[in-house]
């Protein structure tokens, strides 16, 4: 091989700066190492994968690498058969995908104002420039599924599996737990709720007399992603923005300014600017209701009595979670937490954030905790209590403390024969191409043509 992997980081370092704080080293351009059906790897790619494992502390060679390029060449396969096989994701579903990340990334900053600051670029910016390698992830994933799908384990094949691990192999298994939550939002009180939208009709009014829309919404509304664009969202296909908004929109002729509607976000009204079928770029203005030190308190009187209700015996945690929890997420399934990295019900003590490991590191199993005041992603109070629904403690792995986590492996290893068996069949039919500079991997499949000796 004539490149080395402390090359690309070298690039890498610079790809991924923030174009904020990147001063020019010298002059780095990308380029395609590797095409497939039309789908092409480009160095960053590849770059970016090694960073990612040289942050995680994994150890960064050629090896590596090769995998690596593998990997994006097995991607690059499965979307090109998911577009012939039209395989496209819905737009709400790319947008729901999109605003889970966006969460999670903003959680792990401190919020969607520290999010902006690292990217130096607006929410709405950030999504435009994740949305198309999210719908391609999406595609890639269907792909796999629609390979994978009839992969079934059975409970010997899962014993089995464990049992050809060498004994002095087994991995170490950290401390876990998975908990669950009901939360209760505070809410505003009548007489705010009243207030609030006697401001808004009169915000209203004033654009209805002509006063200039951009000038009031860069004043009053308290819609940070668009309060500084004039209250502009941008062109947006419906299912992005939540239903109520959605529906206004769609009965507004262009340039037409709306009645004052509610959404869980607040009081609004909007100005139609275009409309494309079912697409539309309207401006708005939010006004959000104000909660105070009474309404905490009704919030935490209401997860206690729901708690107490728990306790005693009269309600079930998971029903009351599914039905009066105000965490949507955490709705459908019945109050039980998902680590966010790996969708898992299990999370590792150390991933729990401090406020929740204060809270779980006291309770016993199938205890409920006090409730707790917590500041939502948003900015919105709650409060919250949890329930303990088990803990491992650290150990070697074994068959009757984690089985679901030898059922996955076992599931994915046979998937992993499942989609082998299916790239060696396609490679076959598709156009591939590496560049020669990395022609010389070994790689699992045939990307590179064998030269006749």
């Amino acid at each position: 091989m004539k490149w080395r992997c402390t090359d690309l980081l070298v690039a890498c370092a610079l790809l991924l700066a923030s174009p904020a704080k990147a001063q020019p080293v010298g002059q780095f351009i990308d380029g395609v190492i590797a095409n497939v059906g039309g789908n092409v790897v480009l160095y960053s790619d590849l770059a970016t994968r090694l960073e990612q494992a040289r942050n995680a502390g994994e150890t960064v060679n050629d090896d590596m690498a090769c995998r690596e390029l593998e990997s994006l060449l097995t991607e690059k396969l499965l979307l090109e058969q998911a577009r012939i096989d039209s395989l496209y994701p819905e737009e709400q579903r790319v947008e729901g995908e999109l605003d889970r990340r966006i969460r999670i990334f903003a959680q792990q900053l401190g919020g969607e104002e520290e999010l902006e600051k690292f990217y130096g670029k607006s929410i709405k910016q950030i999504k435009s420039d994740f949305r198309e390698a999210i719908r391609e992830q999406l595609m890639i994933g269907s792909m796999q599924d629609q390979v994978t799908g009839g992969v079934r384990v059975t409970p010997k094949e899962v014993e089995r599996f464990f049992k050809e691990i060498p004994e002095d192999s087994l991995p170490f298994i950290n401390a876990e737990v998975e908990w669950s939550m009901i939360l209760r939002k505070a809410r505003p009180s009548e007489e705010e709720e009243r207030r609030v939208r006697r401001k808004c009709e009169e915000l209203r009014e004033r654009a209805v007399k002509g006063e200039d829309f951009c000038v009031l919404a860069t004043l009053y509304s308290e819609d940070p992603g668009s309060r500084d664009k004039c209250g502009e969202l941008g062109m947006v296909p419906t299912g992005v923005m939540v239903p109520e908004f959605d529906a206004v929109a769609m009965s507004l002729k262009d340039g037409e300014i709306s009645q004052v509607f509610k959404t869980s976000f607040g009081y609004h009204f909007m100005q139609m600017i275009e409309r494309r079928g079912e697409r539309y770029n309207a401006r708005h203005i939010l006004v959000r209701a104000q909660t105070g030190a009474a309404d905490l308190r009704a919030a935490r009187q209401y997860v206690d009595s729901v708690a107490a209700l728990v306790r005693d015996g009269l309600l079930d945690f998971g029903r009351a979670a599914a039905e009066l929890s105000d965490d949507e997420e955490s709705q459908s399934t019945s109050g039980v937490m998902l680590e966010p990295n790996t969708g898992a019900t299990k999370w590792a003590i150390g991933d729990l954030d401090q406020q929740t490991f204060f809270v779980i590191d006291k309770l016993k199993v199938a205890q409920i905790g006090e409730a707790q005041a917590v500041t939502l992603p948003d900015g919105t109070q709650a409060y919250r209590v949890i329930r303990l629904n088990s803990r491992t403690e650290p150990h070697r792995m074994n068959l009757k403390d984690d089985y679901e986590l030898i059922l996955q492996a076992t599931e994915g290893r046979k998937r992993q024969e499942v989609i082998d068996k299916w790239i060696g069949v396609h490679i076959a039919d598709t156009y591939v191409r590496v560049l020669p500079d990395y022609a010389g991997c070994r790689f699992d499949h045939p990307w590179v043509p064998v030269k006749a000796e």
